[in-house]
């Protein structure tokens, strides 16, 4: 069995007036994230960090920040289609363990558990 770990980072800025969406959750926010997509630093990551498990390269290189068919793309969209090109490569996916580092706002209540 071939196992792989990929280990995914994303940063945006807080930005005021832009949606705050982390996760594919929209949190109750007075200032969002700036980015060309919907700039969903978790989802972000984790289609980074799968990507790089498979060697197929990074999230800009699959979907470019300059192209314009990213501009506001859904994160969800995107991930979706990053986990059919890793097993479409042949691999599986069995874990995902992700961290989300912010001083505000709190993400506890809108997490599942």
């Amino acid at each position: 069995m071939d196992f792989r770990i990929g280990q995914g980072y994303d940063v945006h800025q807080l930005f005021p007036g832009r949606p705050l969406i982390i996760g594919g959750v929209t949190i109750p926010y007075e200032r969002g994230l700036l980015g060309h997509s919907d700039a969903d630093v978790l989802l972000h990551a984790i289609t980074d960090a799968l990507f790089g498990a498979a060697a197929l390269g990074d999230i800009g290189r699959h979907f470019s920040d300059t192209d314009a068919a990213f501009k506001g793309a859904d994160s969800r969209v995107l991930l979706r289609e990053c986990v059919a090109r890793v097993k479409a490569a042949g691999f599986a996916i069995q874990n995902v363990d992700s961290t989300v580092i912010a001083q505000a706002p709190k993400l506890a209540p809108h997490i599942e558990g």
